[in-house]
C-alpha cells in the first residue's frame, strides 16, 4: 500500500512530471536504489515551468522498525504535516513539497520520504555563530529565536528536538521601500519529525526545548546573550521569579540529562 501527499501549491509540478504515485517519484530520484542506512539524504533538482528547484529528498527505511510506525504516521509524513503547522502560525520553515509511504499487506511501514525546498544560501545556527558575526547580527538572530519559540510553545507546540542544527540562517538580499536593499539574516525551522502539540507535560516538553536550546547556547553565546534570549522569550525586560525559577530549573535539565557535557555554565 503507498500513498503520496502533495503540497497543493505544487501539484501543478508533479502534474508536469508525470508524478502520480510514490513509486513515481521514488524511481525517479534513486533508479537504483540499493539500502545503506536507515535515513538517506540527497539533494535533487526539480525541473518546472519557471525554472529549476533545488531541494532535498529524505527516505527512511523502516524494514526493521516498521512495527512501530503500525497504525501511525511515519516521521517523514510527521514532519511535512509540522511544516504546515508553522505555516499556519506564520513561522519561517523550509517549504515542504510531498510526502509519501509504502506499507505492507498489514500496515506495517517499509519506506517514506520528504521532499523539501532548499533555504537559499543556509547555513546551521551553530556554524553561522562559530564564524562570529557581527554583534547586531547575533542579537537580531537571538531575538528572532526567541520570538519563533514564544509563539511555538504559546500554540502549545513543542519540537522535541529543538537544537542549533536544527535552525538554518539565510543571509539573502531583501527590499524594503523605505531602506532599499537591506540584506539581513533570517531563521528556518528544518528537521521536525517529533515535534506536535500536547495536552498534557506541556512543562516538561516547554523545559526540554529550551534546555536543548541552552545546550548549544553555552558555548557559543554570553551569559548576557543567553540572558537575552530568555526575557525575550518571556516579553520581560527583567527577570522575574517565575523567570528566574526557569533559569534554575534550565539548567538543572542540562545538569541531569547531559551530565557528560555539563561545565555549570
Amino acid at each position: 500500500m503507498q500513498r503520496l501527499f502533495l503540497n497543493p501549491k505544487y501539484e501543478r509540478m508533479f502534474a508536469d512530471q508525470g508524478w502520480s504515485t510514490f513509486s513515481g517519484v521514488f524511481e525517479h530520484f534513486f533508479p537504483s536504489y540499493a539500502r545503506r542506512r536507515k535515513m538517506t539524504v540527497q539533494r535533487i533538482t526539480i525541473p518546472t515551468r519557471d525554472g529549476d528547484i533545488d531541494a532535498f529528498f529524505k527516505l527512511y527505511h523502516h524494514r526493521e522498525s516498521g512495527w512501530s510506525f503500525w497504525m501511525r504516521a511515519s516521521k517523514a509524513r510527521r514532519e511535512f504535516d509540522n511544516y504546515a503547522v508553522f505555516e499556519g502560525l506564520g513561522l519561517p520553515a523550509a517549504d515542504r513539497i510531498a510526502s509519501g509511504e509504502e506499507r505492507n499487506a498489514f500496515g506495517i511501514l517499509q519506506r517514506a520520504f520528504i521532499i523539501t525546498r532548499a533555504v537559499p544560501d543556509a547555513t546551521e545556527l551553530d556554524d553561522y555563530f562559530q564564524s562570529k558575526p557581527p554583534s547586531a547580527e547575533r542579537r537580531h538572530i537571538l531575538r528572532e529565536l526567541a520570538g519563533i519559540v514564544r509563539r511555538l510553545h504559546s500554540a502549545h507546540f513543542y519540537y522535541c528536538d529543538l537544537v542549533w542544527r536544527n535552525i538554518l540562517v539565510s543571509n539573502p538580499p531583501r527590499v524594503t521601500p523605505a531602506k532599499g536593499s537591506d540584506a539581513g539574516p533570517r531563521l528556518f525551522l528544518i528537521d521536525c519529525p517529533r515535534g506536535g502539540f500536547a495536552r498534557f507535560g506541556r512543562a516538561r516538553k516547554q523545559l526540554r526545548d529550551l534546555a536543548s536550546l541552552d545546550k548549544t547556547a553555552a558555548h557559543l553565546c554570553s551569559r548576557t546573550e543567553r540572558l537575552r534570549f530568555l526575557l525575550a522569550y518571556l516579553g520581560q525586560r527583567r527577570l522575574d521569579d517565575e523567570g528566574r525559577a526557569l533559569v534554575h530549573a534550565c539548567l538543572a535539565y542540562r545538569r541531569t540529562r547531559w551530565p557528560e557535557d555539563w561545565r555549570g555554565k
